[in-house]
């Protein structure tokens, strides 16, 4: 058997995989949710992952591809989305409200670092999406810049209104589905948060950037298809094809961008998108269980780890140069997975998953049909990795540690503030 005969083998059997849990997942409940949109999303990039293998010039970047890094990868996300699935076969109804003000306190702090954005933006951000339309090579000279200016990242601190905003725009998000939950809703609030949520889709794109506009819109998509089933139907719709009006407006850059990187190379612009959509399980499927060696935790726990040791990379720059032995780095996408099993080894991002699966759908069961906010956080998190992690990498990496922080913090003060007023109610 030829390798291009078994290559479209292995991937057309990964993706009627996909297919075929989807079924099963809607089987369970009918239910369209945040699991839906993760599972489909992975069969697109199943899709793409056969368009990339048989391509003529992208396909010549992979070996010949092995049946066992599938069924690993396979079983691996799935661990990742055992809350979700748990919830998803037990579903709630309602959202129980918080009883603190932590959320609009955090919601107006999110808010005025948005704002303090704006004057930065409006010098550089504009111009820079105007030049999109109107130069074919705008977008490949402002991803250019960013690159030259890559290997000093890390290594200070600056604008720090920007460090806030990017720390806790994943948080915004879920701020701003969560209060279109509440029966009472504060519109300025969700004016705010709305104006947050389109900064940070907007930004990435003002520097020739397509990833982070993208991981920021499957994001959306993930929140919205969690928190509709706690919303208003006419809530829904109004999200929906308010939804659709703005991912069509923010594509067209997003276009234009992959014309000006990709339009003149040799495998053109669209043999450049199914790579870019494709390669994660590819690259995974050649080098991620057996990539030369570890990271060490260099990269998934970047900050972390830079509080303790001095030898550790500030950016990605340092880090390829560190471990230049690698077969596989972050270079190249190799899904979150590929991100755990590069720094941990194969059999330890094991432990970690089978770990997180265990403790986190015990977190999030719920004894009747109203499920905690901490518990939808701790799904929307779940969601965050695997929608965006799916097809790139480990997104809360590096500089994403912040965001982790943010998550974390949060997650604690929600769950045990209310098991204080448990114990202590406050009085009327």
């Amino acid at each position: 058997m030829s390798d291009i005969i078994k290559n479209n083998i292995l991937t057309s059997t990964y993706l009627v995989i996909w297919i075929l849990t989807l079924i099963w997942y809607q089987r369970k409940n009918s239910k369209i949710d945040g699991g839906t949109a993760a599972i489909f999303f992975y069969i697109v990039y199943a899709v793409f992952s056969i368009l990339t293998i048989n391509d003529p010039l992208f396909s010549l970047m992979f070996n010949p591809l092995q049946v066992f890094p599938y069924i690993y990868l396979y079983s691996m996300l799935m661990l990742a989305l055992a809350p979700v699935i748990y919830n998803h076969i037990h579903p709630t109804k309602i959202i129980t409200p918080p009883n603190s003000r932590i959320l609009t306190i955090l919601a107006i702090f999110i808010i005025v670092n948005a704002i303090l954005l704006i004057p930065s933006i409006l010098s550089d951000g504009v111009s820079g999406m105007f030049q999109l339309f109107t130069d074919e090579t705008a977008g490949k000279e402002a991803y250019s810049e960013m690159l030259s200016h890559a290997d000093e990242t890390g290594k200070t601190i600056s604008n720090i209104p920007s460090i806030f905003f990017n720390a806790t725009s994943l948080i915004a998000i879920f701020l701003l589905f969560y209060f279109l939950t509440t029966n009472k809703k504060n519109k300025w609030l969700i004016c705010g948060l709305a104006f947050c949520v389109c900064l940070n889709v907007f930004i990435p794109v003002t520097h020739g950037m397509r990833g982070g506009t993208i991981e920021a819109l499957l994001v959306i998509i993930g929140a919205y298809a969690l928190f509709s089933a706690y919303m208003d139907k006419r809530i829904v719709k109004r999200i929906r094809n308010m939804g659709i009006i703005f991912f069509c407006a923010i594509s067209l850059p997003i276009l234009a961008i992959t014309v000006s990187r990709f339009g003149e190379s040799a495998g053109g612009a669209g043999g450049a998108v199914n790579w870019y959509v494709g390669q994660g399980s590819l690259y995974f499927n050649n080098y991620a269980l057996n990539a030369g060696g570890t990271r060490n935790g260099e990269r998934v726990l970047n900050y972390f780890k830079r509080l303790t040791n001095n030898d550790v990379p500030h950016n990605y720059v340092e880090r390829r140069d560190k471990y230049h032995n690698l077969e596989l780095d972050d270079n190249y996408f190799s899904t979150f997975v590929g991100d755990f099993c590069i720094d941990f080894g194969p059999v330890c991002a094991v432990f970690i998953f089978v770990f997180f699966a265990i403790v986190a759908t015990r977190a999030i069961r719920t004894q009747r049909k109203e499920i905690k906010l901490h518990q939808i956080l701790l799904l929307y998190f779940t969601l965050c990795v695997s929608l965006q992690g799916g097809m790139t990498l480990f997104t809360f990496s590096d500089a994403g540690n912040l965001q982790l922080i943010v998550f974390a913090t949060l997650y604690i003060y929600l769950r045990y503030h209310e098991k204080l007023l448990e114990v202590f109610p406050l009085k009327e």
